[in-house]
């Protein structure tokens, strides 16, 4: 009798730990790691004409098989602007694999075509998918854009060159790093560091209008030197003028003019993004001293001046800047 209440017992034990047909299985689903890779639904583009401006937006989807790595580059044809997606999952769509018109780095895309290819890095028997998008509109940045460069000179800039240095507009030569048009300072000083400079003012005569909060505003600016090249060899000075009485006149005597220098790297656009806050700061981390107040207030910014500097003994010297735009929160991103 004892026997057969053990085995009645454990019998209902083995039954309660049966799963039904129908449950799930906890964890990972082990097609995702180690079954066959395969296409279940072809890899599209939601459009191949897109209009940026008109705030359209596009966007890969397709499913797999399993969960595996893909990538999506962009190439543009003209301006030779590059941007990658990736990922690890086994559907895309508008989530994780859609496209708002950016590159990785400058340049940035301009109008123009754009070929696109889809590939599983993981996968070596994997087909890539390859599509051409045309681009009918830039991108929309989102910040307070001071000059492209697009129109030439503002209506109270002011220029400085030496007498063997020459600042020009250049545009449609496919060189820029945002739309058509930058600035280039070129030349040689056998005397001097400095070789020109352009100072930025509004329109107006007024400020720029910027907000008066220091931590989270991002100046930006491209960069790129293309002869006497290197982290000796050139740089960019920034004056920043702040009219802290609002007279509508900038005393550097008894204002601040708050300074910075940016030593070029190589040969390639530069992304430089300085938040405004830091400006206070040197190299070092201390206070920097200043005519004025010391304190970072971008509402009350008149001017802003780029000076392209390069050591004289290496003779010829170029810089090209571009695209000066203030962003909130984050710095630009091309």
């Amino acid at each position: 009798m004892k026997n057969l209440f053990c085995i009645t017992l454990c019998s209902l034990f083995l039954f309660s730990c049966q799963k039904n047909d129908g449950e799930l299985i906890d964890g990972t689903n082990l097609q995702d790691l180690f079954g066959p890779f395969a296409v279940l639904v072809d890899i599209e583009p939601s459009q191949t004409t897109i209009n940026f401006e008109a705030g359209e937006t596009m966007f890969f989807s397709g499913e797999l098989s399993k969960n595996t790595d893909w990538r999506i580059t962009f190439v543009g044809q003209e301006s030779g602007a590059i941007r990658t997606i990736s990922g690890n999952s086994k559907v895309l769509s508008s989530q994780n694999a859609e496209w708002n018109g950016g590159a990785n780095d400058f340049p940035s895309f301009n109008i123009e075509d754009v070929d696109v290819e889809i590939t599983f890095p993981n996968e070596s028997d994997a087909v890539s998918f390859e599509y051409v998008l045309t681009l009918n509109s830039l991108r929309q940045d989102e910040g307070d854009i001071l000059s492209g460069f697009e129109d030439g000179a503002g209506l109270n800039w002011e220029f400085f060159n030496q007498t063997t240095v020459q600042g020009t507009f250049e545009c449609g030569d496919g060189e820029a790093a945002v739309g058509d048009c930058y600035y280039k300072i070129t030349g040689v000083v056998g005397w001097d560091w400095a070789k020109g400079s352009v100072m930025i003012k509004p329109d107006d005569g007024g400020t720029f209008g910027l907000q008066s909060n220091a931590s989270n505003l991002f100046f930006n600016m491209a960069f790129k030197a293309v002869e006497n090249v290197g982290p000796t060899n050139s740089f960019i000075l920034f004056w920043f003028d702040e009219d802290e009485n609002g007279d509508g006149i900038f005393d550097p005597a008894t204002e601040d003019r708050i300074t910075y220098e940016y030593w070029s790297e190589n040969d390639e656009w530069d992304l430089i993004s300085l938040n405004y806050a830091d400006l206070q700061f040197d190299s070092e981390g201390n206070p920097k001293e200043t005519n004025g107040n010391g304190l970072m207030e971008p509402s009350k910014l008149v001017a802003i001046n780029v000076f392209y500097l390069a050591n004289p003994e290496n003779g010829l010297s170029t810089g090209l800047i571009d695209h000066l735009i203030f962003t909130t929160d984050e710095p630009y991103l091309p």
